[in-house]
């Protein structure tokens, strides 16, 4: 199965339906305009497209986009307490492009440190991949696939948000705080903090 978001809502392209009757249900990925065009819709909350080839589907989808690679981190402190970021209204996690000849991973590391001004960053483990489209401001649409990788660190210095990539705040969030983040973040961004147990620091 594949999955993607535009405009913060999923599109699923797999063999045989298996999602909510609610979504929008397509036989092919191939015409994004009609994509695009249904997801605008108010009154849409998704689209699946249920095809007997979900690679060649998917395949044919990414064409036309401009492909971007990212990656971010689900970063934990000493207290159990999980590094948020705060960008246009909504909380993230930190996160950003890869640049030419780096590692995917390194990146990670990189934009973690760039976006919250923390150090002493170790990864723990590859988490998953997510995938969402946008259109920029020169009206070319994207398709980028962000890596995430669970890390931890020691570092407990002050914060200090990039305010030129429009991060008003960074914070520790206690696990009493997830619930809350997530009623103002990106779908994307919860299906990665579903992967982790928070759990209370000692």
């Amino acid at each position: 199965m594949y999955k993607v978001f535009i405009y913060d809502k999923p599109v699923f392209i797999h063999k045989k339906q298996e999602k909510s009757r609610s979504y929008e249900q397509l036989k092919s990925a191939s015409d994004v305009d009609e994509i695009i065009h249904l997801l605008e819709q108010e009154d849409v909350v998704g689209i699946e497209i249920t095809n007997k080839n979900p690679l060649q589907e998917w395949n044919s989808f990414k064409k036309h986009f401009k492909i971007i690679l990212a990656a971010g981190g689900v970063v934990f402190n000493n207290k159990k307490e999980l590094l948020v970021i705060h960008r246009i209204g909504k909380w993230d996690l930190p996160k950003g492009k890869l640049e030419k000849g780096e590692e995917i991973s390194s990146c990670a590391i990189r934009e973690v440190e760039e976006e919250c001004g923390v150090g002493d960053l170790k990864i723990i483990k590859e988490l998953t991949s997510t995938f969402h489209c946008y259109k920029t401001r020169k009206g070319i649409w994207v398709l980028k696939r962000t890596y995430w990788f669970e890390m931890k660190t020691s570092y407990s210095d002050k914060l200090i948000p990039q305010l030129e990539e429009g991060i008003d705040a960074v914070e520790w969030a206690a696990s009493e705080r997830v619930s809350e983040i997530k009623k103002n973040t990106y779908n994307s961004i919860n299906e990665v903090m579903d992967l982790i147990p928070f759990k209370k620091g000692k």
